[in-house]
């Protein structure tokens, strides 16, 4: 069982690796909006006809961003108090600090994607005067990452088990509702959602293996 922890995030990133050079070369044809080029095309373009655009699911996606964003304030104010009251950075939870490596690599990915053009999003959006980048979906990367590992930290720090049992549904929750609400919004190809999930599954079982080992040292 231990093995197959240390190995996940090694699979889950070559899974992620050959699935984006697929997605980047197969099938890619100019069929997306002001005839942006996206791989998958038939397949993608099936999907977008029939969905079409939603800007209600693109509006309630972003409150579940800020819920995320709010999970990782949390964290982050918990961190700085640990330390204002341990007055040293070697008492803090060392969980914190990777932790904050995390949301780190996120906002390097977060920027890094929105300048790399693999897709273009499928619509133009009301108010928009050109297209954004599509792949992935930040949403379901961010999201999906910081709640997944918000639970497994909450797992090792909360003993009530029904309040603990609350935050688990409510957050996967979101990240299901969150996987749904990009979909049906129609802002992103179907190929760019799978793409987040699988970055979001990459980095939670990176964490889950480096914080095992940071607090198995002390």
């Amino acid at each position: 069982m231990k093995n197959k922890k240390t190995t996940r995030p090694f699979v889950f990133f070559i899974i992620t690796l050959v699935y984006t050079l697929i997605i980047t070369f197969v099938d890619r044809a100019p069929v997306g909006a002001e005839g942006t080029s996206v791989g998958f095309s038939c397949f993608n373009t099936r999907i977008r006809d029939a969905i079409g655009l939603n800007v209600m699911w693109d509006k309630i996606t972003d409150v579940f961003m800020l819920i995320a964003i709010l999970v990782a304030l949390y964290f982050a104010v918990m961190g700085l108090l640990s330390l204002i009251r341990e007055k040293s950075l070697l008492k803090v939870d060392k969980e914190f600090y990777v932790l904050a490596g995390l949301y780190v690599v996120i906002a390097i990915l977060y920027v890094a994607f929105s300048k790399i053009p693999i897709n273009y999003r499928p619509f133009l959006l009301p108010g928009e005067t050109e297209l954004e980048t599509s792949f992935p979906s930040t949403h379901v990367l961010v999201i999906g990452t910081i709640l997944s590992t918000a639970v497994i930290y909450f797992k090792k720090k909360i003993e009530n088990k029904k309040l603990l049992n609350a935050i688990i549904i409510f957050f996967d929750l979101i990240i299901v509702m969150t996987v749904i609400g990009r979909l049906l919004s129609g802002v992103h190809w179907f190929t760019d959602i799978v793409g987040g999930i699988l970055m979001y599954l990459t980095l939670t079982a990176i964490y889950a293996v480096v914080a095992n080992r940071v607090c198995a040292k002390d």
